[in-house]
């Protein structure tokens, strides 16, 4: 039997473990469902949905009502089952074998495996390694001949911001497409939108899964200039967005607006947690412009990930990335939660 290609052979597969914890504050999700009067519409939605028909393939409604919102067309909107799904129909129209894609490590892990899988060759430029920020080494892209650039704002896992003139600069010194990826945008308040009218070069990554309580549904979209929307249209699967998935998260675009309360409970909640993650002992905090907080620990990460987990607290163990030797991040969760996982953490270090 002829095996699978030899970028994929060498990959593990993709994968969180199965931990049960009473808290969990692990995945950068929302602590809170959705609000009741969405649920409620969902609910009225589910039963006019047919769902013995395919879904519009190009799911033409959510991307004119999202195209809306940034005074953009549909022809500008592309959306996928999550972000992920996106990324990987960008390595697909633009990287593959004998092209480079630039990410800044550490950043979001899925850049890379999906650079590998496409047979794209990946270029990594690692942060400084004191203060993990990516502004200052962004530079050593710009004579890389690279076909796409990944830029995490804020950055997942460190929390660090790129100002907006660093992104104009960027996009001023590089021929490749340059992704800002703003899954969690909402929380640093900070979005590259408007330079999409300058650069054709642009494109912009958004989420339904943070700040928008559907992690469970899988949402994503990007922004682009038609050109790059219209190829991307070529790699997609032909009816990859559900009926369900469309109908849901046009009800819950709509009113974007009923989540502003919960982010800004979970930005004071934020505020609260690295003040106090900094006044302890024997751990370094790292400040955060998103829904989630890193920290470096004096003992090993995983005696640390293991003893929270012993008081049933489930949190991200990041140091098997580069630059984040016992690095673990925490996602901001409830007011209840974070005063769970601040105890447990105080014991434990």
């Amino acid at each position: 039997m002829i095996g699978p290609r030899p970028q994929v052979a060498a990959l593990k597969p993709y994968h969180l473990p199965d931990v049960k914890a009473d808290v969990i504050l692990s995945a950068n999700e929302s602590p809170y469902n959705l609000p009741q009067s969405i649920i409620d519409e969902i609910k009225r939605e589910f039963d006019r949905v047919a769902y013995n028909r395919y879904p519009d393939p190009l799911s033409l409604e959510l991307r004119q009502l999202i195209g809306e919102c940034y005074n953009l067309g549909a022809d500008n909107v592309i959306v996928g089952n999550g972000g992920d799904e996106v990324i990987q129909n960008l390595f697909l129209a633009y990287g593959g074998p004998g092209r480079k894609a630039v990410t800044f490590d550490p950043m979001f892990e899925i850049y890379g495996i999906t650079g590998r899988i496409t047979g794209t060759e990946m270029v990594s430029i690692l942060r400084l390694p004191e203060d993990l920020l990516a502004e200052p080494v962004i530079a050593q892209s710009y004579d890389i001949d690279a076909a796409l650039v990944f830029l995490c704002c804020p950055n997942n896992p460190t929390g660090d911001m790129v100002s907006p003139e660093k992104i104009d600069e960027l996009l001023r010194n590089t021929s490749a497409l340059v992704i800002i990826d703003e899954a969690y945008a909402e929380f640093s308040k900070q979005t590259a939108v408007p330079l999409l009218s300058e650069y054709e070069n642009l494109a912009i990554l958004r989420t339904f899964s943070k700040a928008f309580s559907l992690a469970g549904l899988r949402a994503g979209y990007l922004l682009a200039r038609e050109g790059v929307i219209e190829n991307l249209l070529k790699v997609k699967l032909f009816f990859n967005f559900s009926r369900l998935s469309q109908s849901i998260a046009k009800i819950a675009f709509t009113h974007r607006d009923i989540f502003e309360a919960k982010i800004e409970v979970i930005l004071k909640e934020r505020d609260r947690l690295f003040s106090e993650l900094s006044k302890t002992d024997h751990i370094k905090v790292f400040p955060s412009e998103s829904n989630f907080i890193l920290f470096r620990t004096e003992k090993p990460a995983t005696q640390v990930w293991q003893g929270l987990l012993d008081r049933g607290v489930l949190i991200r163990n990041s140091s098997n990335q580069a630059l984040l030797e016992n690095c673990l991040r925490v996602t901001v969760g409830t007011p209840e939660e974070n005063n769970i996982f601040l105890k447990a953490l105080r014991e434990v270090v």
